[in-house]
């Protein structure tokens, strides 16, 4: 295997690990999506011939899952271009509400919200000093 080839599919391997819950929202959307589509002949075969009022509704039905999820898997990708959720979550207001000395802004990083911990806090004070 050529250093290339492995260099691009480690790049695929994380990308598909870093979106692996949207990607899978995105594939079950498409899923429902194609399986709705394929049962529609079923459903507009066995409506044509039994209950032909009911063929309307049962189209406007599946076009709206199916363009539904189309605006759905849109929608994930954009986000997933955007970077949006990607970034941590900021600290809990329990975690706040421990210190109410506290004036600073809480951190945003996890590893600074590990430091902030109390006896981490107090154990790095002492070592500064």
């Amino acid at each position: 295997m050529s250093l290339y080839r492995m260099l691009r599919m480690t790049a695929i391997v994380a990308l598909l690990r870093r979106y692996r819950s949207r990607l899978a929202h995105i594939a079950f959307a498409v899923a429902f999506a194609l399986v709705s589509a394929w049962l529609y002949a079923d459903i507009a075969g066995y409506l044509a011939g039994q209950a032909p009022q009911w063929l309307l509704a049962a189209l406007i039905a599946k076009t709206m899952i199916v363009y539904g999820a189309l605006f759905y898997c849109c929608w994930q990708i954009s986000r997933m271009i955007s970077g949006a959720g990607d970034e941590p979550a900021a600290v809990p207001a329990k975690a706040a509400a421990t210190d109410p000395g506290r004036t600073e802004p809480a951190p945003s990083k996890p590893l600074d919200q590990l430091a902030e911990k109390p006896k981490l806090r107090s154990r790095r004070d002492e070592l500064l000093k």
